[in-house]
């Protein structure tokens, strides 16, 4: 058996895993500036060279960004992750109907637990949400349809106040959603989906968490079973 030497880091590649670190912590979040080069070497005990070339790195990453107030994060390693998940699904050639099963799943979770944790303030929200759609429809607007389709269900996403849960749903959603909207909805898919829509929220509203669960998985299977219809096909590639 081969075994391979252990590769060393460098001292640059330490100071990316400490800010990393201290991002995932939640001590560094999207938008604070970062301490300047002299703290960074003081506290890493590293020398300026290795910091700046650690900052490079981190800002190659996307992590990062310089501006006339200093070095301030731009991104969290959530946007990151998802992001990451989502290329993964691309490039593994993942069936849409797999995709709609993880969604199908995901999103029962979710609302249930919406119906538990959801506030004033998120159901205010789902309420312009929904009738935007309303305006979408009547408009015949598909675009905006979707638009707004989509920040409802990301509404509840939030509202089940778990990020680990909300991380694996956005890495999903825009590929389903985009090839909804590649297929386009039709006048009748719009008013069931508005119906459908309501009942979630009326639901949601009670806290009733089976009803909230049984009326997302007719909904999301109602629309499965619609675009299969329009398609004419049983499987749509992600992101095609």
């Amino acid at each position: 058996m081969s075994i391979e030497p252990l590769e060393r880091k460098s001292l640059s590649d330490l100071v990316v895993e400490k800010i990393k670190q201290l991002i995932l912590k939640g001590e560094l979040k999207e938008g604070d500036r970062i301490p300047g080069e002299r703290e960074l070497c003081e506290q890493f005990a590293v020398s300026r060279a290795s910091v700046r070339e650690g900052l490079k790195i981190l800002s190659l990453q996307g992590l990062l960004k310089r501006t006339n107030a200093g070095t301030v994060i731009t991104t969290s390693f959530s946007s990151i992750l998802e992001e990451t998940l989502t290329l993964k699904i691309l490039l593994d050639d993942t069936s849409y109907e797999d995709i709609t099963e993880a969604r199908l799943f995901l999103e029962k979770t979710m609302v249930s637990l919406a119906a538990e944790r959801i506030t004033d303030e998120d159901i205010e929200l789902m309420e312009q949400h929904l009738a935007s759609m309303i305006d979408a429809d009547e408009r015949e607007n598909n675009n905006d349809f979707v638009i707004a389709d989509i920040a409802f269900h990301q509404q509840i996403a939030k509202a089940s106040r778990s990020s680990v849960l909300i991380i694996l749903y956005n890495s999903i959603i825009m590929l389903i959603f985009k090839v909804q909207t590649r297929v386009g909805y039709d006048a009748t898919v719009m008013k069931e989906s508005i119906k459908y829509h309501r009942r979630i929220l009326d639901a949601l509203k009670r806290g009733d968490v089976p009803e909230s669960e049984h009326e997302m998985q007719s909904h999301l299977l109602d629309v499965q079973e619609r675009l299969d219809h329009m398609t004419g096909i049983d499987k749509l590639k992600a992101g095609e």
